[in-house]
Formats: C-alpha cells, sequence, structure tokens
C-alpha cells in the first residue's frame, strides 16, 4: 500500500509537469498567433502609409510636371513661331501655378534662352546644353528617345541641387525644335515627403529603379540603401515616366499583447497547476484520512464488540443507532432488529435521560419479556455537529442476588450471635464484679482480655446490624428539637475512660450558644461522635491530645474531631467512608475495627441532613468534619 501511495504520487507529480508543459505550449502558441497578427496588423499599416506617401509624391512631382506639358503644347501649336513676348507671358503664370517649381526654362536649338523667374538664375541663363559635359549626355539620350524624361538630383549650375524635367520639342514635320525643362525644388519635395512620413509614424526613403549603379539597386534618393530591407514595405511609383521604389518601415516596434499573452498563460498554467497540486494533495489527504478513520472505526468497533458492557447508542431522536454485541447477548435481540427503533423498548418502565446523571439501577426487559437488573449510565457526545447519546448497561442481577444472599447470612449469622454474645458478656461482668468471689490478678487480667472482646465482638454485631438496616431502610431516626452541648459533654464522658487507659488527653472546645438547640436524632449522633473520638483515641500516640471542637459556620453546626495520631495515608482518603474498609487491612494491623464505623457515621448524618469530611490536621494527625444544618431537614423541605 506504501509503495502504491509513492507510486501514485509520482505518477501525479508528473501528470503535473506534463500538464503545466502543455498549458505553458498553449500560451507560448497564443503569444506567437498575436505576435503574427501583430506584426501583419503592422505590415498592412505600413503598406497603407507608404501607398499614401506614394500618392502624395506622385500628385507633389506630376501636377507641376504638367504644366511643362501645356507649354510644350503652346510651342507645336504655334510651329515654333513663338516670340520673346510670349515666353515672357507664359512662363511666370505657368511658375505661379506650379508647387515646388525653382524655374521653368526654354532652350530653343538646345541654348537656354528663357527663364523664369530669373533671380537667382542668372548663371543658367545662356546656357547650352551640348557644352555641359557632366549633363549633355543625359539629355542627347533624352532628344533621340522623343520622350520628356525626369533626371536628378542634379547640380545645377545656378548653384544648389534639384530634379530637372526637359521635354523635347518636335515640331509637326517631324523637326527638333528645342527642350523645354523644369527644375524642382528637391529640398521642398523630401521635407512635404518627411513630414508626412512623421504624421504616418512611419520612416520614408526613395530610390531609382533604373540607371542602377551596382547589383543592390538603384541610386538612392532619399535615405539609406539598409532602409530598403525587410521589414520596409516597397512600393514602385511612376514619376514622368520614371521609375522609383519608396520604401517604408514602423519606427517603432508594434504593440503587441503577446507579452501579457504569454504572461496570463504561464500564469494561469501555474495557478492551474497549483490547483490540481492542492487537490491531489487533499485527495491524499482524504485518502489517508479515511484509511486511518476506517481502521480507527474498526478499531473501535473491535473495542465495542469485545467489551462486557452492552452499549446502546441513540440519534438525536432517541432512536438506537448502535447495538453492540454485549447488548445482542444481554437483550437477545439482534442489532439490526433494533435500528432506528425507539430505546424505550429496552425498559419496561422507560427511565427519564438527563444530562449530567449518574449511574442509576433499574429493571431492564429482554427480547421475550424476561426482566433483568442493570446499572444504567447516561452519556451525551457531539459526533460531527450531532448530538449522540450512549447508554452503558451493566448486568447487575447476579450482583444483586449476591448482595441479598449476603444481607441475609450477615442478619442472621448477627442475630444468631447476638444472644449468645449477650449472655457471654453478662456472665463475663458478674464473674469481673467478684460474684463468684475474689479472683487472682492473672485470672482478672485474663477475664478482662475476654470481656474487651466480647465487647468488640457486641459492636461489631451491633455496626452490622445498623448498616443492614441503613441498607434496607429499616433504620428509623428519632428526630427532636433537643439541646447541643449537653450531647456533646456526654460524648467526651462516655470516652473520658477510654482516654484514660491510653493515656490520652480528651478536651471539649464548645464555641456555641450553651441553649443551642437542633432537631436531630441524640442517640444517633452519639454513636457518630462515640465512633470518631473512639478511633482518634485509639490511634492517638500516648501523652497525645484528641479534641471536640463545636462551632457555628454559616447555617451549619460544625462538629471536628481532631488527633495527634499518623493520620490517614493519602492514598485512602476516597475509600475512607466505604464500607468494610481499613487504613490497615493486614492480619498483623495494632487496633482491631469491623471497617463499618465510618460509613454508619456517614449514613447517619446524611439521614440527619448534614454531612463528614475529612482533612489532613495542619500539625499532623486527622480531622473530622461533621456539619449539621440549623434548620431541621423538614423545615428544609418546606423550603424547597
Amino acid at each position: 500500500m506504501q509503495a502504491g501511495f509513492f507510486s501514485s504520487a509520482r505518477l501525479q507529480s508528473v501528470l503535473l509537469v506534463l500538464l503545466f508543459l502543455l498549458f505553458g505550449a498553449v500560451a507560448e502558441y497564443l503569444a506567437l498567433q498575436e505576435q503574427r497578427r501583430t506584426d501583419a496588423q503592422q505590415v498592412r499599416d505600413t503598406v497603407e502609409s507608404a501607398a499614401q506617401m506614394r500618392s502624395l509624391l506622385e500628385i507633389e512631382l506630376n501636377a507641376p510636371l504638367q504644366l511643362s506639358q501645356g507649354l510644350v503644347a503652346h510651342v507645336q501649336a504655334l510651329e515654333g513661331n513663338t516670340s520673346a513676348q510670349d515666353f515672357q507671358m507664359l512662363l511666370p503664370n505657368l511658375v505661379r501655378q506650379g508647387k515646388h517649381i525653382r524655374n521653368m526654362g526654354v532652350a530653343p536649338g538646345n541654348r537656354l534662352t528663357y527663364l523664369y523667374p530669373l533671380a537667382g538664375n542668372e548663371a543658367a541663363l545662356g546656357l547650352y546644353y551640348p557644352e555641359l559635359p557632366g549633363q549633355w549626355p543625359d539629355i542627347e539620350l533624352t532628344i533621340r528617345s522623343r520622350k520628356a524624361k525626369l533626371s536628378g538630383p542634379l547640380q545645377l549650375a545656378q548653384g544648389g541641387r534639384g530634379f530637372v524635367y526637359r521635354i523635347p520639342v518636335f515640331l509637326s514635320d517631324g523637326q527638333y525644335w528645342g527642350i523645354v525643362s523644369t527644375v524642382l525644388n528637391i529640398d521642398d519635395i523630401w521635407r512635404l515627403l518627411k513630414q508626412k512620413a512623421q504624421e504616418l509614424e512611419v520612416g520614408v526613403a526613395v530610390r531609382h529603379l533604373s540607371n542602377r549603379q551596382d547589383g543592390q539597386g538603384g541610386e538612392v534618393l532619399l535615405g539609406e540603401l539598409q532602409h530598403f530591407q525587410p521589414p520596409a514595405a516597397l512600393l514602385a511609383l511612376n514619376v514622368a515616366d520614371s521609375d522609383w521604389q519608396l520604401a517604408a518601415w514602423p519606427l517603432q516596434p508594434a504593440a503587441s499583447l503577446a507579452f501579457w499573452f504569454r504572461l496570463v498563460g504561464w500564469c494561469t498554467a501555474l495557478l492551474l497547476v497549483l490547483l490540481l497540486a492542492s487537490v491531489f494533495r487533499a485527495n491524499r489527504r482524504w485518502q489517508q484520512t479515511s484509511r486511518a478513520f476506517e481502521q480507527k472505526e474498526q478499531y473501535y468497533r473491535t473495542v465495542l464488540d469485545n467489551v462486557d458492557d452492552a452499549i446502546v447508542v441513540l440519534n438525536p431522536a432517541g432512536q438506537i443507532h448502535t447495538f453492540n454485541q454485549a447488548a445482542e447477548q444481554m437483550f437477545g435481540y439482534q442489532a439490526r432488529q433494533l435500528r432506528g427503533l425507539p430505546f424505550q423498548i429496552l425498559f419496561p418502565q422507560p427511565p427519564a435521560l438527563e444530562p449530567g446523571q449518574g449511574p442509576q439501577e433499574l429493571a431492564a426487559q429482554r427480547l421475550h419479556g424476561e426482566t433483568l437488573q442493570v446499572e444504567l449510565l447516561h452519556t451525551c457526545i457531539q459526533l460531527q455537529d450531532q448530538p449522540l447519546q450512549v447508554l452503558l448497561f451493566r448486568d447487575i442481577t447476579a450482583r444483586k442476588r449476591m448482595d441479598r444472599l449476603k444481607s441475609e447470612f450477615i442478619s442472621t449469622v448477627s442475630h444468631e450471635l447476638r444472644t449468645p454474645l449477650t449472655a457471654i458478656n453478662g456472665a463475663l461482668t458478674l464473674v469481673t464484679a467478684g460474684a463468684v468471689g475474689a479472683l487472682l490478678p492473672a485470672q482478672q487480667q485474663m477475664l478482662d482480655i475476654a470481656r474487651s472482646n466480647a465487647d468488640q465482638l457486641m459492636r461489631l454485631v451491633s455496626d452490622i446490624l445498623d448498616m443492614e438496616k441503613l441498607q434496607a431502610g429499616k433504620l428509623s431516626l428519632q428526630l427532636e428539637w433537643q439541646p447541643v452541648l449537653p450531647l456533646l459533654q456526654q460524648a467526651v464522658q462516655r470516652h473520658s475512660a477510654l482516654a484514660l487507659s491510653c493515656h490520652v488527653q480528651l478536651e471539649l472546645a464548645a464555641a456555641i450558644p450553651p441553649d443551642l438547640q437542633l432537631t436531630l436524632d441524640g442517640g444517633r449522633l452519639l454513636q457518630v461522635l462515640g465512633n470518631l473520638l473512639s478511633n482518634a483515641i485509639r490511634f492517638s500516640p500516648a501523652h497525645s491530645t484528641v479534641e471536640l471542637r463545636a462551632v457555628l459556620s454559616g447555617d451549619m453546626l460544625q462538629l471536628m474531631v481532631s488527633d495527634q495520631g499518623p493520620g490517614v495515608p493519602p492514598d485512602f482518603v476516597p475509600h475512607l467512608f466505604d464500607k468494610f474498609s481499613q487504613a490497615d487491612s493486614s492480619d498483623s494491623r495494632q487496633q482491631g475495627g469491623s471497617g463499618l464505623g465510618l460509613a454508619i457515621c456517614k449514613e447517619l448524618l446524611e439521614r440527619m441532613g448534614g454531612q463528614i469530611y475529612y482533612q489532613q490536621a495542619a500539625q499532623g494527625g486527622a480531622c473530622f468534619y461533621c456539619e449539621i444544618p440549623l434548620h431541621s431537614v423538614a423545615e428544609q423541605q418546606e423550603k424547597m
């Protein structure tokens, strides 16, 4: 079982690790998908931004160049027969209509003759293109192709850099007339493009796709060559029949939720694994607790079924819930027959079950109606927040029968012994008194011993008869209103001779009113005091003191008999008032006695409404306290 437990725990640990990795893999997959989605969205946004910048660039460049086409159409319409006044009127209007135009010029026969604005461009006026070695090859190629071409950025003769848009002009007869050129301000165009890129939060670069200088791409017009590498979005654009490429890239990485997907996913995986681990741990604990509970239940069931006493457990409704084997044997029922039935079925006269009630002796009833005497102990317990009652039955039928036989035997023996003992004691008294003549000292000593033993035997018989009457309820007390002090004096006087013979001083200390009267049986009180005084005298060393003290304590009269003897052993104090109990029960004990005296004292005082207690004296020795109420038992009952 232990190996299986550890194997199960190891399997659960492996399962938790696999689940954690699985949940983590799911989290990573979701994070990857989110990152891909974010990257794809950023690419789409970048492409859209690039498209907007391409549209802006095409509009800003093509619009002013279209004005040049209008001027060419004018020259062709006039078959080249234009005047200086025509250009002086047209050029200012065209320049004002277009944006980013630095100047616009007309070069009949390849000489730049007309130019506007002239201010700032004086160095360019009168240029003859064939004399420009840096530009003439490109111009000549444009003339031969008979197509307009945008060149640049070029270093301008008048200073600065710019784009030059040249349109070769051919008349209707195919004769070459000259060139119309438009110079665009490159800085304005790039500034506008960068401003748009900043608004769109992207970077921008532009390059030629034609006239490549190396295998890596054309001339870079704006930006750097590395800007045309991934993840930049590349779009082709056509400006005045020139092929350009625009690159756009995000300036900031996309705000992706992949990190949060990963964090939440792994945290969720950890929480789920911890939750499952706690569930597994709780399940293992539950299994352990369940096994322990089953073992404990089996243990208690074994104990319950092997005790000699019958045990019956009642549910809160007073119905029988548990019935052990001893109960089955005692009552003759099977447990299944009584489960759920009221407990009253076990009694001919059901008792009232009250919490804290002590053991009670009563009659129980077997299956076929037979009765038996049982001692019933009732206890309440709490099990799983459910109040249960436990009834413990002990069959005392045999004990009752033995007690009855013992009582009958003691009564018979006592009555049979009393008559001959009385005769023997009387005869010894007469002989010791000289009825048969003078006795020798040795004879007198032997007769005194015989008489003392006869007196002791008579007291034993009297004690046995008194106890038998007390138990049978046949001893009646003569409760009368009578003074207390004379009874105390009489008790001391009766035991003076015994004290004298034992060399013990007997004293009376009565701190009570002389006329104090109580309702009590004087003879029985003398019997109680005599028993206590005789015990104190017999167990006191020579030349010691035995004191009888009487005081008032509240509504009680307290009588104390104290001596200076060895006292009562602590382990014997709980049994001090039991029948036939003696501190020294060995055959060699020094003092005789029946062990009934204190038990009789307790019974007699309780019949008079009082109590008796024992306490070790402060200076050593024993001290017995007798408390008698100042009000009679009848008065107390009336008050109650």
